[in-house]
Order: structure tokens, then sequence, then C-alpha cells
């Protein structure tokens, strides 16, 4: 049988890769399916995706061989959706994709307003792309998508960049569109709230070999062992329900106990009190006349794991770039070694403050993934061997040492941002500060990121983190600073927040706080998984 989208004995090289990102695939979906690509990072499931969708080798040069199948409309949504704007404001944005569509003019306003309405995208028309947020910026491609109305619908990460409420309210809206018909093709990293609605998962390992494929349940029954070889994230509850986790001696509670155990102790251990390294008093930033943070005050201690979180466009990033002398503030100050950050000169600075952008590629100066990692040591004229061994330490590291000789912007998302915190490693700065560095990462991966980032907490290094992890929170954050509305809502112990009763518009709740709470209050009622 034909299959509606698919492909068989496909190869693709990139013109400047030694070897082959794919070779001899044959996959086949039919029309109407849902269907889920999982594998490690950097595997080559972005690229399938691509040759499926036609924009390799239509836009993106490699030498592709084999048969591909597809219908004659289709729409994709990339992991970095900047990869996919060409006009300056959301409505023309929106308006743009319409317009190689040919859409009649007088249909397309009531288009972008649905559009829009669905992805939860609720700013004018004319906003400029470049004042919004990552993850509001994913809800713009989101919306150009929807408002094609297309055959086939590819996602690679649609949520990488949203707060885990705003997670689940696409996962939903997602899942509405699918029940019209509409094939859809994903791939995820956090699958819970995606895979309890998909027809089928492809497993793929390392080598973007398919080992494995058949229903969500199955796949993650049988082929357990190959994931956690492959380091792919499997889902937090699925096939299990909230409810069912709430009924007597259900088997997840023993390890839910044991986590809320371990968070408390870490909340009320006493360590020794270090030094503030960095002091934050009474800052005011904004554009124009909209303030984003208003007021702020707190103080980060050195050898002290910080998390920043909050809603989509809180100010998580704007804060953090306060931080490294990047975003000037209208009011207030930040001191950094008691000093105005505004007074240090830039190279003096970025000796001891370390910073990993939310986009990875911002921060890429080379052309080639090795003299990227060793660019800092040059030009502090490090001896070579010296600055040799660290730069190969590190690319082994960070499982990049096949990718050496690359560009940094071929490499995979996933790729790209271990590359830009490898940079930071390189050094031995007292501050590090991250843009979600895990997201975009396999299991494996993201594990061996962490592991190396408390190396360097346990050597004195201030650790200060964006993320919309809230299990990353509660097992690394010494502290958790809450952002909303402009202010810090929360500055204390993970667990505190956690286990407290306060609602936390745009978060989650880790599944073993939630089911604490649902527990303590006599409250297991079959509730939605994405209500929580």
């Amino acid at each position: 049988m034909i299959p509606y989208l698919g492909c068989n004995n496909l190869s693709v090289r990139f013109y400047d890769a030694p070897s082959f990102t794919l070779q001899h695939l044959s996959l086949s979906i039919q029309r109407g399916e849902k269907v889920l690509l999982l594998g490690p990072s950097g595997c080559g499931k972005s690229t399938l995706l691509s040759v499926l969708s036609g924009i390799i080798p239509a836009a993106i040069e490699a030498e592709v061989s084999g048969e591909v199948t597809r219908p004659e409309s289709v729409g994709i949504m990339f992991q970095d959706p900047d990869a996919q704007f060409c006009m300056l404001t959301v409505g023309d944005e929106i308006a743009f994709s319409l317009e190689n569509r040919r859409i009649p003019r007088d249909e397309m306003n009531g288009r972008i307003e649905k559009a829009m309405a669905q992805a939860g995208l609720s700013v004018p028309k004319d906003t400029p792309i470049e004042t919004l947020s990552g993850g509001m910026k994913q809800r713009l491609a989101l919306a150009c998508l929807l408002a094609l109305e297309a055959d086939v619908l590819f996602f690679d990460e649609p949520t990488a960049q949203l707060d885990p409420q705003g997670r689940q309210d696409v996962f939903t809206l997602l899942k509405s569109v699918s029940d019209t018909g509409m094939t859809m093709v994903f791939i995820e990293h956090v699958l819970d709230g995606l895979i309890d609605w998909m027809d089928r998962v492809v497993l793929f390992d390392a080598q973007g070999r398919i080992i494995g494929e058949g229903a969500p349940k199955d796949v993650l029954t049988r082929y357990e062992k190959e994931m956690e070889a492959a380091g792919i994230w499997r889902p937090r509850l699925f096939p299990h329900t909230l409810e069912e986790a709430c009924t007597p001696s259900h088997p997840l509670q023993t390890g839910w106990r044991e986590k809320l155990k371990q968070s408390e102790t870490r909340a009320r251990s006493k360590g020794a009190v270090e030094p503030d390294i960095y002091t934050i008093r009474d800052l005011t930033v904004g554009y124009g006349k909209t303030n984003i943070l208003e007021h702020v005050s707190f103080s980060l201690r050195q050898g002290e794991w910080t998390a920043i979180i909050g809603e989509n466009g809180a100010g998580k990033s704007t804060l953090l770039k306060a931080l490294a002398g990047l975003e000037k503030g209208k009011h207030g100050e930040v001191y950094f070694q008691e000093r105005p950050v505004r007074k240090w000169p830039a190279k003096k600075l970025y000796e001891q403050v370390g910073f990993v952008f939310q986009n990875p590629e911002l921060q890429f100066v080379t052309d080639r993934v090795y003299d990227e990692v060793a660019f800092g040591g040059r030009v502090r004229q490090w001896d070579e061997h010296v600055l040799a061994d660290k730069t190969n330490h590190l690319l082994q590291e960070f499982t990049l040492d096949a990718h050496r000789d690359h560009h940094p912007f071929m490499l995979s998302q996933g790729q790209k941002r271990r590359l830009s915190v490898a940079t930071m490693l390189l050094f031995d700065q007292k501050v590090l500060l991250l843009d979600e560095p895990t997201f975009g990462q396999d299991a494996a991966t993201a594990a061996q990121l962490l592991a190396r980032l408390e190396e360097r907490k346990k050597q004195g290094t201030a650790i200060v983190m964006v993320t919309h992890d809230m299990d990353l929170v509660d097992r690394y954050a010494d502290r958790v600073i809450w952002i909303a509305d402009g202010t810090i809502q929360f500055n204390g112990a993970p667990y505190d927040l956690f286990s407290s009763g306060a609602s936390l518009p745009g978060l989650m709740r880790p599944l073993h706080y939630e089911w604490e709470r649902r527990m303590r209050h006599d409250a297991c009622q079959p509730l939605p998984f994405g209500s929580r």
C-alpha cells in the first residue's frame, strides 16, 4: 500500500559532513495518523522531519537518495521559532504564510484572529516580534501553522520554550486539532500530555536507525532497556493517571515518598553560610513605557544553585541578562562582588561570569565546533597543549567529539545547547548564568550536563539557571526565585514553595508534591492531568 506520507530507503548526508545522518531508512505514515518520533539528541529526527516536509533539499542543501512521499500541503514548526520568521510584526508574520498560499485578503483577518486565539497568543497584531519572549514566539510559530490548515503538520519540539501550563494547553489544543483527522508527526522530549494520544511511537537509536515502533504503551514496555541505553526521556506518569496513583499502595507512591523526604532534608540542612556574590537593589527593567521587572531586590550567594522560574514573559531571561550586564535597568542597581555591574570592564566581568543564552546560536563566533570551545582560551593566550587537553575533554564529555570539525550551525538544537554550555565550562568563573540549558537534551546528556554543573557548584561556583523544569528545580536548586507580575513572589527553598498551598500560575508542581497535596487534603479526584 502506498503511504500517505513516508520514505523508502532514505539516506541523507550534509555536504560538510563526513558520514550520513540517515541511511537506508524506511517509514510509512497513513492519513490521519499521529506519530511520535523518539530518540537521543542528534540522532537525525529533525533531519527526517525536514526531508518529509520537503525543506530538505529544497531549502537546505544535502545529498538525498531514496523515495519520499508527501501530500501537497504541509506545515512545520521548528525547535527555534526565530528560524522561521520573515516579518517584523505578529499579524504580518501570520499573513505572510497565508499570502504564500494565495488565501483571499478578505479571509485573512478571520483566519489570523482564529489562529492567534487557538495558540493563546493574546497580543496586538502590530506587536513587534523582537519584543516577544521565547515562549510567546513559540506560540506565534504555532499560530502561523494553524492558520495554514495544511494536510500534514510537523512539530519539532513545539513546546520547548513554553512554561509547564502553556505546554499542557498547547498539547490540549493540538489534541483537539487531531480529532478532526489531521495527520501529525511530532518530535518531543517532554512526553506527558502528548504520548497518551499518539497512535504510534517510532524509536530511534543514536545512529538514526529505527529500533522499534508500535502503540505508546507497548513501546514503553517492550523497549524499556533500549530507551534507557539510548538516554531517551520517559513520561513521568503515562501509562498511569494521577487518579490511579492516589489509590492505596500504588507502586509510584514509594518513589514519590522518597523524593519528598530527600527534598525536605535538603531544605532543612544547614550548610556553611557563604558570602553574597550578587546583590540586586530596587531594580526596574523595561522597554519604553513598559516595565518587565519592578523594584526587584535580592542577593545571591557564592556556591549556591538558584533557579529562576515563572510564566512565559515574566522577565526571567531579562533578569538573567541584567545580572550579566547585558540589560540596563531604568532604576536601581546590580552589584557583583559589591561593585555595580555597569562599572565593571566587560573583559574583567566575563572572566568571572559565564552566560549561556536561551538561543545558543547568539554566542557562536567561529566556523568549527572545536574552535568554538577553544575560543576563549585562545583569546586569553593559553598554552595550546593545555587548551587542547581541556577542549578535547569537554568535547568528549558532551558527546561532541564526532562533530569537532562541523560548523556549529549544522548541529542539532540539543547539540548546539551542549556546545554553548561547554564553551562556558572551559573556565573557572565564579558565576554561571544559564538560560534553559537542558532544553532539547535527551535524558543521558541532560544528566551529564547537570552533573558537571554540580561539580562546579561544589568547587564554589554560583549557578543561576532559568528553567521551566520543576523536577530539575526540586532536585538540584538550593533556592528558587519565582517571578510573576514583574516582582518576586517567592525566594526560598524549592520544598517550601512546592509543598505550600500557593497557587502557581503557569507552573506545575512536580508530581510527588501534587500527589502529596491531594492526599493531604483528601482531594484525590479524577482531574485532567493538565489541570494541576
